[in-house]
């Protein structure tokens, strides 16, 4: 890390970059500026709860501040730090789906307002609108009328999406499940009742992200860059995404990445959570996924551990990016033009258009940009990128492209506090508006 970098962050944010905050988020004045960064992770530890936690601060394009606190390992006490690997990123993972597509809109190989039928190799339609093409832009807004969660978030799909062994790749998946002439193939499951593309019909999200939200537009997504690439989704992303970027430590099989940084995920035992979360927990214990046994940590408290998610999946792009801290914030900084150092993996005018607002959703009031979903706060600015979510992740990506600054947390436990989350999402915010 430039060591410049973190003298001017932290000499910018000093005692009244923290000024009015209470309990436990107070800078005393013995505190460095530092050590209050690091003891409001600490203090989150124990308020959201979780077993680790890793954050980001992005200024000016640049990484000026990072902390990991917590254990990658509760039974061994083996210490999170930045390197470590997170098994799973949620649906942050479909932001380099969603950057591939893109790519291939850059090189022509890709309309965005094209028939994904054309690239497909099979004819994709809602069987109620069968005159109706779905394009790419589609997929990228959450409009196509793939099905909203029928096929991979309910209890059990979730966490088989997460956890199961699958045998098929998303070639053999793609061809059984979403294919018309696939064997298990139900128009009934894998599509909505809403025209493609029209925003004002779109099935509401019954998790309220956006309506419509869909992980087969990603799985969609990635299929049609095997098609039009003849490479795998893993290996154009490597090649094209990861490589360029200088990152290691990210890739989207498990057995693939260093075991020996993999953070274990867990869930804690007495998290807040609303009654439906609850029947996920369940559904992850009657399935093998979620252990029994409690294992105790600092602060008295108990988590399940999730040992069992570490398997060969066709969800890759939807939800199955494993990463450590250090290489998504890398990945983040590509998209910003104050940081010189990185690799543009899109051109200028590309970004542009992935940070423009494509729809509203009166539902939720969420605006979602291509793929990436905008952030709107009333003191710190307005950012771009996405949240995420599974078995031992709630994530959390965002940037805003006009001053270069950012935000990356990831917390092991997806059933939290969310005002706590909230909370600390705010004081980062406040410390990057502050330096």
């Amino acid at each position: 890390m430039n060591k410049i970098s973190r003298r001017r962050l932290l000499k910018g944010v000093g005692i009244g970059g923290l000024v009015g905050v209470t309990g436990a988020w107070a800078l005393t004045k013995k505190q460095t500026p530092e050590k209050a960064l690091e003891d409001l992770l600490e203090n989150a530890i124990t308020d959201l709860p979780a077993a680790s936690i890793s954050a980001a601060l992005i200024k000016n394009g640049e990484l000026v501040w990072e902390k990991s606190s917590g254990y990658q390992n509760l039974e061994s006490k083996k210490p999170a730090t930045f390197e470590s690997i997170w098994p799973t990123l949620g649906s942050v993972s479909k932001l380099v789906t969603w950057t591939a597509v893109m790519q291939l809109v850059e090189k022509g190989k890709i309309k965005l307002d094209g028939d994904v039928s054309d690239y497909l190799g099979f004819t994709m339609r809602n069987p109620h609108f069968p005159e109706i093409p779905i394009t790419p832009y589609q997929l990228l807004t959450h409009t196509s009328s793939l099905s909203s969660r029928r096929m991979t978030s309910d209890p059990d799909s979730m966490a088989d999406f997460f956890c199961k062994d699958y045998s098929d790749d998303l070639n053999a998946w793609i061809a059984s499940n979403i294919s018309p002439d696939g064997a298990h193939y139900r128009s009934d499951l894998v599509f909505d009742l809403y025209q493609p593309g029209d925003f004002t019909q779109v099935t509401p999200d019954p998790i309220g992200v956006i309506a419509g939200y869909s992980n087969l537009n990603a799985l969609v997504a990635a299929y049609l860059i095997e098609k039009v690439t003849n490479l795998s989704f893993e290996e154009y992303t490597y090649k094209y995404i990861f490589s360029p970027l200088g990152i290691k430590d990210i890739g989207w099989q498990k057995a693939d990445l260093d075991q020996q940084k993999l953070i274990t995920p867990y869930e804690a035992k007495n998290s807040p959570r609303a009654p439906i979360m609850g029947v996920y927990t369940k559904s992850m214990k009657d399935r093998g996924y979620l252990s029994q046994r409690v294992i105790p940590s600092d602060g008295n408290k108990n988590y399940y551990t999730i040992d069992d998610c570490s398997y060969f999946s066709p969800f890759n792009a939807a939800g199955l990016l494993g990463s450590s801290t250090l290489a998504l914030t890398t990945f983040m900084q590509s998209f910003l033009s104050q940081n010189k150092a990185k690799t543009a993996l899109l051109k200028r005018e590309t970004i542009d258009s992935i940070f423009h607002v494509q729809r509203n959703d009166l539902t939720t009031g969420s605006n979602l940009g291509l793929g990436w979903f905008q952030f709107k706060t009333a003191r710190y600015g307005t950012f771009w990128g996405h949240d995420g979510g599974g078995p031992g992740i709630l994530s959390r990506v965002m940037i805003d492209p006009d001053t270069g600054n950012g935000v990356v947390l990831l917390i092991n436990n997806y059933f939290v506090d969310f005002r706590e989350r909230a909370l600390l999402l705010n004081k980062l915010c406040e410390v990057l508006k502050t330096a």
